[in-house]
């Protein structure tokens, strides 16, 4: 008899069955036409899945002494998520639990479909409903935040964050870009290109962005002298998340990652888009993610009329943050991003 091998090994062999990290998730949604794909092609999010999997599989061994995945049950789902409420984890951290145990579940439907098996259905609905997450909170800083912040970076990790200000980069394309992504256009104006996103953006996915004016004389002297291959700024993630850290301590600021600044950037952009009718905006914004928050259409209470000025304004909003979306390297309309990023 084939020995299964430890929960640990069951469930690292079955997720490698949606591994397609180092592809890209955008070609793979423009091939099935969807947005919902069933692979991973993130590694920090496959490793997130592969761990909730891990502790998952492991509290089922130990509580209902089952041997293999596929003898996962609806009961042990729902015992799990009941001892992880008895721990008082946030909402969000079981919500994110469910999207990863879904994602094992798919791979295990794969492998019984290949072996011509009964697929195990272990979560045959969410628990958790993503409508009781807490509420985003603004994880920008303000412009007072970086002034105080920013004398206690070293250079280096400094021009990082300014990087992160103008561009919107996550830490992984602020170590990542090459010289090569750097395009000059016919109009001598820069542009952001990286066609293979492959170890620079999340999930490999393409990213082609503007460089505004204002910031294309700094990159301009990052990238001189430097060959197409070269990497911008050959820094490791881990010096920027430190770097921020001593900042904070320093000044007294408190922390919301270096991933703050690309909220920063964000909010600026969706600021400058949007121009003298900001405030419109914000309200629409505002008006559109209260119908998300109740489970409504985005446009509900919105006339069809395409005329009418409501509706105007709506198509307007919807066009203004899809330009940040893109800038971000985010889908269209997601508005649940809107939430976190814009509003």
């Amino acid at each position: 008899m084939q020995k299964l091998g430890s929960m640990k090994y069951q469930v690292e062999s079955a997720l490698k069955v949606i591994n397609y990290i180092g592809q890209s998730k955008h070609e793979a949604k423009k091939k099935i036409g969807s947005n919902k794909v069933t692979g991973i092609y993130s590694i920090k999010y496959f490793r997130k899945v592969l761990g909730s999997s891990i502790l998952f599989s492991q509290f089922a061994k130990r509580e209902f002494k089952i041997k293999s995945i596929f003898e996962l049950q609806p009961e042990h789902h729902a015992a799990y998520i009941d001892e992880l409420q008895q721990k008082e984890v946030t909402k969000g951290y079981l919500t994110n639990v469910e999207s990863h145990l879904l994602k094992l579940q798919t791979a295990m439907r794969l492998i019984s479909e290949k072996n011509h098996r009964k697929p195990v259905t272990f979560m045959e609905k969410r628990l958790i409903s993503w409508k009781d997450k807490e509420k985003p909170k603004d994880r920008s800083y303000t412009e007072e935040e970086i002034q105080k912040l920013e004398p206690h970076f070293s250079r280096a990790v400094a021009t990082a964050m300014r990087m992160s200000l103008n561009l919107g980069f996550r830490t992984v394309t602020i170590c990542n870009i090459r010289v090569e992504h750097v395009v000059t256009q016919e109009d001598g104006s820069l542009r952001i290109e990286i066609p293979d996103g492959k170890g620079i953006t999340k999930g490999g996915r393409f990213l082609y962005l503007n460089v505004s004016s204002s910031y294309a004389p700094e990159l301009i002297g990052l990238i001189k002298n430097k060959g197409p291959k070269d990497k911008i700024l050959p820094l490791k993630e881990n010096t920027l998340r430190q770097g921020l850290k001593r900042a904070c301590e320093a000044s007294g600021v408190e922390s919301a990652g270096f991933h703050g600044f690309r909220h920063t950037y964000a909010r600026r952009r969706l600021e400058q888009i949007m121009g003298d009718r900001f405030t419109e905006g914000k309200i629409m914004i505002d008006y559109i993610l209260k119908n998300r928050d109740r489970g409504r259409r985005m446009d509900d209470g919105i006339s069809k009329d395409p005329l009418d000025p409501y509706r105007k304004s709506f198509e307007w909003v919807q066009d203004c943050v899809n330009i940040v979306h893109g800038e971000l390297g985010h889908g269209k309309s997601r508005w649940a991003l809107v939430a976190v990023y814009m509003s």
